[in-house]
């Protein structure tokens, strides 16, 4: 679709927007989505290829109600394509 960079920081922006933290740790899950209390997260491994970490946050993100906020159509058609 576009660099890899500025895809990754688009998809951590729309995270953010819906109060969704995304941190990058040291770990040998494979990463998602989860809640910790009233809290989500987007957990990623920070050894992993970009292309893994738009899988992560693209899988992440198609969980949750996108309708409410404003995406770039080609971003939202990737997302809902993915």
């Amino acid at each position: 679709m576009k660099d890899k960079r500025k895809l990754i920081k688009e998809l951590e922006e729309i995270a953010q927007r819906l109060n969704i933290s995304v941190r990058y740790e040291a770990t040998k899950a494979k990463g998602g989505l989860c809640r910790v209390e009233d809290k989500y997260y987007i957990i990623i491994d920070k050894k992993a290829t970009p292309e893994y970490k738009i899988s992560v946050l693209v899988r992440s993100l198609r969980k949750l109600d996108l309708n409410n906020i404003h995406i770039k159509p080609k971003l939202r058609e990737f997302i809902e394509n993915y």
